[in-house]
């Protein structure tokens, strides 16, 4: 688990504090679903691409990858166009995501991930139990 700090002018934390209690929520609480809202907000019609990392990947993507190095490593593959590629199962898998187009909206997830560390506040499971 990461901390983030983020400065604040005293009265920019006094008002955060009585929204957040204006509101009967905890002031962490209340930076999360900011967060989750305003990511959300912002990259609603702001494309955005990232590299992926290890754990981004699928594990059906994962398998792929496997294969496909399988596949280049064929004598004559790079004489092969794409579709004769694609008929011996090579697919390609991008080394990218982004919050637009057919692979889906990563920041969606990210948006509810954030949510969620509310849902899983001590003082919510205590009212649920």
């Amino acid at each position: 688990m990461k901390t983030i700090n983020i400065k604040l002018t005293d009265e920019q934390h006094c008002l955060l504090t009585r929204i957040s209690e204006g509101d009967s929520r905890k002031v962490l609480d209340l930076i999360y679903l900011g967060l989750a809202d305003g990511l959300g907000g912002f990259y609603c019609e702001r494309p955005l691409t990232i590299k992926k990392i290890t754990s981004d990947y699928t594990d059906e993507e994962k398998k792929q990858i496997t294969k496909n190095k399988k596949l280049e490593k064929q004598k004559g593959w790079d004489d092969l166009d794409w579709a004769e590629k694609k008929e011996k199962g090579f697919e390609h898998v991008s080394d990218y995501m982004s919050n637009y187009g057919k692979e889906g909206d990563f920041m969606v997830d990210f948006c509810k991930s954030l949510e969620s560390n509310v849902m899983k506040s001590p003082h919510l499971e205590e009212v649920q139990a």
